[in-house]
This record gives C-alpha cells, structure tokens and sequence, in this order.
C-alpha cells in the first residue's frame, strides 16, 4: 500500500498556500473577495463515531439477522448516493478508534493504522479528533494522524506554546465553484473523559473564541462554513446557541451517537449527525446562493450489506484485516451459559465483570464503570474478540484502600448519578446499598450500605478494585481524594479473559446490588 502519510503533509502545504493565495495582496479592511453567487446545489456526506466497527453485523433492532455497517457497505451505500449528488464533501466528526481491536493493531509504530488507512481510501476530505482517540496515548495519536491522507483537526486542542496541536491550517474546498471552508473542534469536556497522562500535557481552548476567529478568516474567501465538532448533540446547540453572526452554516456533530433522521436547527445553524458504528451514513443536501444556505434536506441512508461491495484495494484491505483479527483475537475461551445485558441500573454484565474484578485482586469491593461496557453477550461460545468488544480500552485493573466514610461517599455519589443520570453508575460486586430520590430529584437519600452481609462500619476498612480510569476520573465517579493505589499491570479485558478460561462456562445474574426504594 502507498503511504498516505507524505500526501497529507501535501495537502495541508497546499491549502495552506491557497488560502494565502486568495488573500494575498488585499490590504486590512479591504473588500473582501466576493463571494460566487450561485446557486449552487452540495451534497455533505457524513459519518461520526465509527469506533473501528469496520465489519457488517446484525441489526440490534431487528430478529431476522439482517446485517448492517462496516466499511464495504459504507463504500457502496457512498458511490450509490453520489448518483444523485453532483458536487460533493465526505467529512467524520471523530471516535474512530476504540470498538473493535482492529485499532490496537500497529504497523511501522503507528497504532490504529488499519482505521487510518481505511477511511483514506473510503475518500474522506476532512476531520475531527474525538476523545477515544487518544485511548492510544499522545505520543500514538500523533503517529496515527500523520497516516490519514486528510486533515485530521481539533483547533481547541492546544500545545503548550498555546497554539493548536493537530493540522489547523484553515481548509478550504472547492466544488464547481462553490468554496468550503472547514473548521474543526473536539469534545469541550476533554478533561472529564480522558485522563490527564492519555492527554499529554495538551489543554483545551475556548471553543466558541476559536470559531468566531477562524471563522472570520474564512468567511470573506468562502461560500459555505462547516464546523465538525465532536460535543455531542447538546453541545453542538449549545455552541451554535453562542455563534450569532459567526458566518458558522453547518455543524457537523459526534460524541453523543445521536440518530438525527432530520437535521435540527439552532440559531440559523444547521446540526446533523449519524448514530454510531456506521450504521447509517449522514446526507445533508444544501442550496447555497449569495453566501447564504437557502435550502436544505438531510436524511440518514442506513448501511445494508446486503449484496454490497467495493473497490478491489479496499476489499483487499479489510479481508486482510478481518483474518488478522480472527488470527490474533477469535479462539474460543468459553461458554456463556446466560445472556448478560447492560443498561442504566445494576445490570447481569455489570454485575459479572465486577465480580471478575473483585474475585482477581482479592478485594472486598468491586466497581467499573458502567460507561466502559460496550457491549452486550449471549448465550453461547465466547470469543476473546467478544471480550475486547466489551471491555475495549486499555484500562488496568488496580486497588486501593478507602476508610468506610469514604466507600460510603462512593456510594452517595453513585446513589446521586443513578437519580440525576449524567455519566451513568458505577456497577459493583461485594457491595450491596438501598435508596430514595430526594425531593430535588437531582440526588438520593441512601437508606442502608452493605459490605458482603455486613453493615458498613464508617471506622473500617476497605479494600476496593476498579479500573484506573475511575480513578483518574475520581472528581466525578467517586467524590473523594484518591489515596495511594496498587496498579496490577494486567488490563481488564485480560483479567476477564483469564477467568473464562479457568471457569469454562460462565454466566451471571441481578440480585438486588443497587435497590432503589419508592
């Protein structure tokens, strides 16, 4: 395969010098460059939030085993729209990495190569680094961006020198004379979901200060402004909410996995965005005239893989891929002898997992958070594969000891995030608690803690296992001041994998950890 690393520098030096190009020679406070008139009719493609899921599978809303998503249906459904769309872009809005372990695969020292190479032959124009991405470490998401042969942007993400860190060159498009401007910002609550060694030292920056400024430079020599932005579907209105007179048109959303079958509208802005795992590719049809967006349409076109195919360099790509994944992650470890579902409460995976965790580090107390389970398991042979699904950061299993007032401050606050919502409970093993929404319904009032079959003694102490994220994560999952803590060495994911191969047939079940009273 040629490299695509040596063409994305190509294409960032020349924007670059077109942009540069268009304003040369024009003094400050000059007329701008006048914009084309129009009409013109662009169709913007759009996907968000792949996760690496580059394989076709079942359809979870459906019992007759129809498959959907993946790479090659993508790559169809794509040409097949085209038909009907004479001039048009192809953008991400980020969290390409982190579902399936195709993307801990590396090659010459890039991790995730495989989804770089990819979504550049998919034919990409442009996007967004979103928060999983850097579940690979700084050091290899830089590698990783350098192998996509587009701009991969984030210009809220800054270096030290306060500058952004990833390519921020302003992009601009041209179809049929009709000029794109492209900007780009990632997720604003960075610091709450990525830990602080995954970011490297980076900050972010003030999102809506970032966008008015570039976009002002792209406004006098563009038709059409889009922003991708991995905020998620609130954020995005909540941004768009503060761009009055940006010239921002289009933002193009991720994080949240939103399925918006119809495009919103906030404050003159249009907001789309296309669920998750590439279940659906995004259309959004505009008609531009005079600078101004004066139509427009956008739908979801769901990825059937039914009877799709692609190009002969893809296909080769992602065959390859798929028995390289199968090779390294499909041997049989076990049976599952009862389907284990996930879903806001105590749940029979979460219970499971926890269980696992507790049962290796010998602790009294077991928690994982409920927003690191992806997946959902049933009855039959597993796989290790299914087990990465599940469990697909690489978090370590490490253990700590609180005092009983502090394990009871974790349980307050996970009582409070199962009645308020927000980043969702903790799931637990060794631990049992009781209680009652508070008048505000915003926070509980916990009724009765049990450690084992015992009462929680506030004076006692307690050994607690969980993943290192929660840890590093502490401000919001526990509310309290991390003491000192053994790390394992041993990720989740092999933890869980080591224990289905002792047991052989495994299976869990609800039992009453987490009980709210009415």
């Amino acid at each position: 395969m040629v490299s695509t690393r040596n063409r994305s520098r190509f294409i960032r030096i020349v924007l670059a010098v077109g942009i540069a190009a268009l304003t040369a020679g024009r003094p400050a406070g000059a007329a701008p460059v006048a914009q084309a008139p129009g009409p013109f009719d662009l169709t913007l493609f759009h996907t968000n939030d792949g996760h690496s899921h580059f394989l076709p599978r079942p359809a979870a809303w459906r019992d007759d085993g129809r498959m959907v998503g993946g790479v090659i249906p993508l790559a169809w459904h794509l040409q097949d729209q085209r038909r009907t769309a004479p001039a048009d872009v192809f953008v991400d809005a980020g969290d390409f990495l982190t579902g399936n372990p195709v993307c801990t695969l590396e090659e010459d020292g890039v991790p995730g190569y495989a989804v770089a190479d990819m979504m550049t032959l998919l034919g990409y124009d442009a996007g967004v680094v979103g928060n999983h991405e850097f579940d690979i470490g700084l050091a290899g998401l830089d590698r990783l961006v350098a192998r996509f042969g587009y701009p991969v942007m984030a210009l809220d993400i800054l270096g030290p020198d306060g500058r952004a860190h990833f390519p921020s060159e302003p992009l601009i498009l041209e179809r049929g004379g009709l000029r794109i401007g492209i900007l780009a910002v990632s997720c604003g609550g960075m610091e709450e979901v990525v830990t602080a060694a995954r970011l490297g030292g980076l900050t972010m920056g003030d999102q809506e200060e970032i966008v008015r400024r570039e976009a002002a430079a792209l406004d006098p020599v563009t038709d059409l402004i889009v922003l991708l932005s991995h905020n998620g579907v609130d954020g995005d209105k909540e941004l768009a909410a503060n761009l009055t007179g940006a010239g921002v048109d289009v933002i193009v959303g991720g994080h949240s996995h939103t399925r918006l079958k119809e495009p919103l509208l906030e404050n003159g802005i249009i907001i789309v965005q296309a669920g998750s795992k590439l279940t659906d590719l995004g259309r959004l049809d505009l008609r531009v005239e005079n600078d101004e967006v004066t139509a427009y349409h956008g739908r979801l076109v769901t990825t059937w893989s039914d009877g799709t195919f692609a190009g002969p360099e893809l296909t080769a790509l992602v065959t390859g891929l798929e028995n390289r994944v199968h090779e390294v992650y499909g041997r049989k470890i076990g049976t599952l002898t009862t389907d284990l579902t996930k879903g806001p409460g105590e749940t029979v995976l979460g219970n499971w997992l926890a269980d696992i965790l507790r049962a290796r580090a010998g602790a009294d107390v077991a928690l994982i958070n409920t927003g690191g389970i992806r997946k959902e398991l049933r009855a039959g042979p597993l796989t290790a594969l299914d087990i990465h699904e599940i469990l697909p950061f690489a978090n370590a299993l490490i253990t700590m000891e609180l005092s009983g007032r502090e394990l009871a401050a974790v349980v307050q606050r996970n009582a409070d995030s199962g009645v308020g919502g927000g980043h969702g409970i903790l799931q637990v093993s060794g631990l049992r608690y009781s209680y009652r929404p508070a008048p505000d319904g915003k926070t509980a009032v916990v009724e009765e803690i049990l450690v084992g079959t015992k009462p929680l003694e506030t004076g006692g102490v307690y050994t607690v296992a969980l993943p290192d994220y929660v840890a590093s994560m502490a401000h919001v999952y526990l509310n309290i001041d991390v003491p000192a803590v053994y790390d394992s060495g041993i990720t989740l994911t092999q933890v869980v994998i080591e224990a289905v191969e002792a047991a052989g047939e495994v299976g869990s079940a609800l039992d009453g950890r987490i009980t709210e009273l009415q």
